[in-house]
């Protein structure tokens, strides 16, 4: 499509939101200049990911090193029996773009480590964590303190979740709230259905869209914990750690 058709595309695509009074067409043209890193494409990721796209991220990186399984398929909406042992960031990235052709994805089939962290994570406004073990998000939460870049993380295990916005200075790092885990658990696996993921990956869409766009307030130094047991939704604070080693250096 030429300058002129997308623009009559895009008036079009995002005809709904456009009305919403708080985007409006200075939320959506934010949404278009946005940069967004995702690590983890998985069941959080699969979601979040698509709403993001659809929503009009102008940028998406999806990093995930993982390829798709039979057992990642009743949670992990963007894949199929067709794309079994394809990469998964790729996957994604062909998909989502074929949904929203306004949009740029770039997959990138890495395991981010103590190496490479940063570089993946330069040059984005918001980082959102799509992961599934403790090791890798402290070196995600690290990477983001040191860049400056808000955090976005989501956590899901059975019938409950967890989401929250970490942004220091404003407020502690991931490593403030979680500082008790014990290396060597992340190898156990949890049970999970899939819509408890469908939910925290949309709460986390909605939380990056309302970053980037400054609508409403975020859930900065606070956490939002989900138990779909009873559908309790609490929110409670998570005040610094004078003695974090991440983040009050």
């Amino acid at each position: 499509m030429d300058t002129a058709s997308k623009m009559e595309y895009a008036k079009l695509f995002y005809s709904r939101q456009l009305l919403i009074e708080q985007l409006g067409v200075a939320g959506q043209e934010k949404l278009a200049n946005a940069r967004i890193a995702m690590v983890g494409v998985g069941g959080l990721g699969s979601v979040c990911s698509l709403y993001l796209a659809l929503a009009g991220v102008g940028y998406l990186r999806l990093i995930d090193p993982d390829t798709v399984e039979t057992h990642n398929l009743h949670r992990q909406i963007l894949y199929s029996h067709a794309e079994l042992h394809q990469p998964k960031a790729e996957v994604a990235a062909k998909l989502l773009s074929k949904k929203n052709p306004l949009i740029k994805v770039n997959a990138v089939i890495e395991k981010v480590d103590a190496i490479n962290v940063e570089s993946l994570l330069e040059g984005v406004d918001v980082v959102v964590d799509c992961l599934d073990n403790i090791p890798s998000r402290y070196l995600v939460n690290r990477a983001c303190v040191k860049l400056g870049v808000p955090y976005v993380f989501a956590a899901v295990m059975g019938l409950e979740g967890n989401l929250a916005v970490f942004n220091p200075p404003d407020t502690g790092c991931l490593e403030c709230t979680m500082h008790n885990h014990t290396v060597g658990s992340e190898n156990k696996t949890f049970g999970i259905i899939g819509v408890s993921a469908g939910i925290l990956g949309s709460l986390e869409a909605m939380e990056t869209i309302k970053l980037i766009t400054g609508i409403g307030s975020n859930l900065t130094g606070k956490m939002l914990v989900c138990d779909f047991t009873d559908m309790s939704f609490t929110t409670v604070s998570l005040p610094k750690n004078p003695n974090c080693p991440v983040c009050h250096k």
